[in-house]
């Protein structure tokens, strides 16, 4: 089962990009970000805990991945890291469908975390 999770986890870290297209259905949830605070949130059947570093004028984010049953069956969180340039975003879908995009803000001094729910459009 951990390795779905992390399977899941590393399949989810998106190409960076400036603008992805995502429309949500639902509503949104931001949260702001300081250097080196970290923020935690619940990410479908996994649990997120996710702080930045200021480096290179860019946002270096480091995420610590767990199953939420890893507490009673035994086992390590995953470690994910990446480097998100200032007015760009990360996209981390979960397998509940929803998405956490981390958008380095400019000057690398802050990061905003939005839980979004992500819709296919229809053609």
């Amino acid at each position: 089962m951990k390795t779905r999770y992390i399977a899941t986890a590393l399949c989810g870290v998106l190409a960076l990009a400036a603008a992805t297209p995502v429309s949500a259905a639902d509503s949104w949830s931001e949260t702001t970000m300081k250097p080196l605070a970290a923020t935690s949130l619940d990410a479908g059947a996994a649990h997120v805990v996710s702080y930045f570093q200021q480096i290179g004028g860019a946002c270096r984010l480091t995420m610590m991945i767990a199953d939420q049953e890893m507490e009673t069956k035994g086992g390590a969180p995953t470690r994910v890291q990446m480097t998100v340039e200032p007015g760009r975003a990360a996209y981390v879908d979960d397998a509940d469908g929803k998405s956490s995009r981390f958008t380095c803000l400019y000057g690398a001094e802050a990061m905003n975390v939005t839980r979004i729910d992500r819709v296919a459009l229809a053609r």
